[in-house]
């Protein structure tokens, strides 16, 4: 008899569900289901969805459903289908959502604008259409919140996209879009949406921009429709884009929404794949690959002899089959869209990602990354004219060959290409915060290169302390906002400190970085000044700095003895008394940033043994690191290591970090903590998201800090903060004098996630703007 040591495959409980496994299986998965509650729930889903389309073929929906739907909308309804906060999906459940999709598509389309309230903390908002078209006039209702319902007016911001808008939600897109007066309990707004815009998210805030309600992060949404009411292509292609980076399991949902409705598209077919891989992994993604073959295997018989054919669905039929991995398939299809659009974006960028295979030499380190070992001249002289081709085209993803090039000649020392492609990918990336930072700390390292990159640094700096609101983000208020604009200049400014003093001008050098230290609590920052210090020979002036060094609990003790060498003999008293007033001002610096609030919900998670744990029995009274994390994602699987030595040092304080990864327990969570050398840190696995709802955290990785009453007290940290916030957050007493957020229980510091994709690409630095491996795979969708 089998014995399933591990959850059956999607296949497995796919057979159980429809009683088709022979009597010994049958017997060892019932036996399974006995134990796992996760996996008779899948079961049950599974016979519904069957019961489903069983039923929709013998009942075909009736002409009229959509209207219908979105008249009901309209007159108030609120349940199409049953509503709840957004949950991640689980793995065996996604692997039977495109056929629920099919049955339910038109349905989640409306529901997305979610009127059932959460809570006190979210209001309810409602558009009239539901579904507009572009251009239409536009009626909105919004019910408030408790924090704003005291307001006489409120604000209504939106980021509107068009179809040529990219991934993410770079650079100033977002509006001020009116002021919601008050009618009675409500307040209103009509406004029209301009023609171009195609899908929009919304949120609202009081007059000052001091309190706001972002619905719990994942803002309220308006998809357009052509005049029978379907959504338009670009309308959930958008949605998609502008979901990347903030929540990924929603992305996964709706490009399986935009593959039901379109499904002749082999680009929205192909996307599917992608996030499958992305967001399931490649053990449960491969498991649905049968079914996208046979879509796949139609299309080519539809269309392989067809001739007149877009640009967009070759190039999607391409896209569609590098995803399913038939490169026979892919290579037909790129070869017809070369012949017939040679100057096609998607031909080019191919022709960039050729030249680097041709005249780049690479390898691979153990742990699956690139390393970059020889860059010949001629992939630039090749690539130039590649960019005389791509430049006309206005490709929304010119800037990425750019980058390329500048991670090339960087790895080359090639100055004279750096420059080239280095303006040119500033030029393209000019409104985007944090290119010119990047930009200009690559080129700081060059003598040659170093006053224009000074010049960039100072635009940096310059854009973050301006602070324009189109740059504010729909989760942010104004004083998040200028908290994280300050965040953001403290390395710029250090940057340029530093590059001033070795220009041979230590004074405003100095006071560069004497402004960067005020910006927040950064080791490294106020040991670059104390070392400029020291080198003036202000002695006194530079231990002070140097103490502050010392005083951070994540200060390496190595550094901490190099730097008590510097303290004179007989100065031991002095030097003390400097170090516990800097760690008292460390603790102030770190607990201005805090906002405690409490968490809701069951908050269950799994042990790998099967056991269900509750976090308040995890937490056990401690002060507690949560860091949400997915074998799948590159930028998870660097820190482990460090987050286990973190973990260690931590218990011998009382405290501890615990991960939670969103996967199922299998041979790539092991894999992944062997090859990153964390075998010993804490993992439970969310089976059912509890804590990705309570904690509002939607990518990876995602850090937090508890207080030993399991109260969140920082959000969406970073992990070089974390040493410090433990030491600061571990009194309750100090928490307890700390004023609350102003935005009332539950809202948090809005602060820039790192993006959930699979690991970089060589030589792309994690300070770019974008990832270049999610990109460089989108690029050719």
């Amino acid at each position: 008899m089998k014995i399933f040591t591990r959850h059956p495959d999607a296949e497995n409980l796919s057979a159980y569900a429809a009683h088709t496994p022979d009597d010994a299986e049958r017997v060892a998965i019932a036996g399974h289901l006995e134990q796992c509650t996760s996996c008779r729930e899948t079961v049950k889903l599974l016979r519904q969805v069957t019961d489903l389309e069983n039923q929709a073929l013998d009942e075909p929906a009736p002409e009229d459903l959509l209207a219908r739907i979105a008249a009901s909308r309209a007159a108030g309804a609120r349940a199409i289908l049953p509503i709840a906060d957004p949950v991640p999906a689980r793995p065996r459940r996604l692997a039977v959502a495109a056929g629920l999709a099919i049955a339910a598509t038109i349905a989640v389309v409306f529901v997305s604008t979610r009127s059932v309230s959460a809570g006190s903390r979210t209001g309810n908002m409602r558009f009239e259409p539901v579904a507009p078209q572009p251009g239409q006039l536009v009626h909105v209702r919004y019910e408030p919140s408790a924090p704003l319902a005291r307001y006489d007016s409120l604000v209504l911001r939106a980021r509107f996209r068009r179809p040529v808008d990219g991934e993410y939600n770079e650079g100033p897109v977002q509006r001020r879009v009116g002021t919601m007066r008050r009618s009675g309990d409500e307040f209103t707004l009509a406004f029209r949406l301009p023609d171009s815009v195609v899908f929009a998210v919304f949120a609202v805030e009081s007059p000052g921009g001091d309190v706001l309600d972002d619905n719990d992060q994942q803002l309220w949404e308006l998809v357009t429709a052509d005049e029978t009411g379907k959504p338009l292509y670009d309308a959930l292609g958008q949605k998609t884009r502008d979901m990347m980076g903030r929540n990924w399991e929603g992305a996964l949902r709706n490009t399986r929404t935009l593959a039901a409705l379109y499904p002749d598209d082999p680009g929205a077919l192909g996307t599917v794949v992608l996030y499958e891989h992305w967001v399931l992994g490649d053990h449960v993604a491969d498991s649905l690959l049968p079914a996208h073959r046979k879509r796949f295997a139609a299309l080519q018989a539809a269309l392989g002899e067809k001739r007149d054919l877009s640009a967009a669905i070759m190039g999607g039929m391409a896209f569609f089959a590098r995803e399913l991995d038939d490169s026979v398939a892919a290579r037909f299809w790129n070869g017809r869209l070369a012949a017939s659009f040679p100057n096609d974006p998607q031909v080019l960028f191919r022709e960039e990602t050729r030249l680097a295979e041709q005249y780049i030499k690479t390898q691979k380190d153990p742990r699956g990354f690139y390393r970059t070992l020889e860059t010949n001249p001629a992939y630039f002289e090749q690539l130039e004219s590649v960019w005389q081709r791509l430049e006309p085209t206005h490709d929304r993803l010119m800037w990425l060959v750019a980058q390329n090039a500048v991670a090339r000649a960087t790895t080359a020392g090639d100055t004279a290409h750096l420059r080239v492609w280095a303006e040119r990918f500033r030029r393209l990336r000019t409104d985007v915060i944090g290119s010119d930072a990047w930009m200009g700390r690559e080129l700081l390292q060059y003598p040659t290169l170093r006053d224009t990159a000074m010049s960039w640094l100072r635009d940096g700096v310059r854009l973050l302390a301006e602070g324009p609101d189109a740059y504010r983000p729909l989760t942010a208020t104004v004083a998040d906002q200028q908290q994280t604009n300050r965040a953001r200049m403290q390395p710029i400014l250090a940057n340029l400190g530093r590059a001033l003093i070795d220009n041979g001008v230590p004074a405003a050098g100095l006071d560069t970085l004497r402004l960067a230290a005020s910006y927040g609590w950064n080791p490294q920052v106020l040991r670059s000044v104390a070392q400029a210090l020291m080198a003036r020979g202000d002695t006194a002036a530079a231990l002070q700095s140097y103490a502050r060094v010392v005083a951070d609990p994540g200060t390496s003790v190595a550094l901490k003895d190099s730097i008590r060498a510097f303290v004179p003999q007989g100065g031991g008293e002095n030097w003390a008394r400097l170090v516990k007033d800097a760690a008292q001002e460390m603790r102030h610096n770190v607990l201005q940033r805090a906002a405690p609030r409490s968490l809701g919900g069951p908050l269950r998670l799994q042990t790998k043994s099967g056991e269900t744990r509750r976090l308040a029995d995890v937490i056990n009274g401690k002060v507690t690191v949560v860091m949400f994390w997915s074998p799948y994602c590159g930028f998870s699987l660097q820190p482990l290591h460090d987050l286990e030595l973190l973990h260690e040092r931590l218990a011998g304080q009382g405290a501890q970090v615990v991960t939670i990864v969103d996967q199922p327990f299998s041979k790539d969570v092991d894999e992944a903590l062997r090859v990153w050398n964390a075998g010993r840190l804490p993992v439970l696995y969310d089976f059912r998201s509890d804590a990705h709802r309570a904690f509002a955290s939607f990518a990876t990785p995602d850090y937090y800090v508890l207080d030993s009453d399991g109260r969140v007290i920082f959000a969406h940290t970073s992990l070089d903060a974390l040493p410090r916030q433990v030491a600061a957050g571990g009194s309750r007493h100090s928490l307890t004098l700390h004023s609350p957020s102003p935005h009332g229980e539950g809202r948090r510091y809005a602060t820039e996630k790192p993006f959930s994709v699979r690991p970089p690409e060589p030589r792309v630095d994690r300070d770019a703007p974008v990832p270049a491996a999610a990109a460089s795979r989108l690029a050719r969708a």
